[in-house]
């Protein structure tokens, strides 16, 4: 019994190691832009989802900022998540083409998740001093 269970665990798939879509691949059409991706890497990232806008501008974030980070983030704001290590990561759907065609968004997704501790898994860039966490976008958001 013991072996089946460890033939059983050894055919299992692995998770996959996130990685850049076709869309995104397909997006970079110069030398340059190929550099940037390729200086992505995957990363998952456990830490608090804030609203960007409040926490860059007034440090708001937790429970108690709760309903108008979901509210800026329900409208338009960017959302993030804190890590905990103090870095603040830019949420972005992955795929390219449906992200810039409004066919992609994450925005409901996050605001119904504001303040919360999540671990998320995505295509790490940090590009102009900024840190961006690229995500697929989860199904429940489609």
């Amino acid at each position: 019994m013991l072996l089946v269970a460890c033939l059983l665990l050894l055919q299992s798939p692995q998770p996959q190691a996130p990685a850049w879509s076709a869309t995104t691949f397909e997006a970079a059409s110069t030398d340059a832009n190929k550099k940037v991706l390729a200086e992505a890497k995957p990363l998952t990232i456990t830490g608090e989802i804030v609203d960007v806008s409040c926490y860059t501008q007034l440090g708001k974030r937790g429970e108690a900022h709760k309903a108008c980070g979901a509210m800026c983030v329900a409208t338009g704001s960017p959302a993030g998540i804190l890590s905990t290590d103090g870095t603040l990561y830019i949420l972005m759907p992955e795929p390219h083409h449906p992200r810039r065609d409004g066919k992609a968004s994450l925005a409901k997704y996050l605001s119904e998740r504001m303040a919360q501790t999540l671990t998320l898994s995505g295509m790490a860039s940090s590009h102009g001093g900024i840190h961006t966490l690229f995500i697929p976008v989860p199904a429940e958001a489609k």
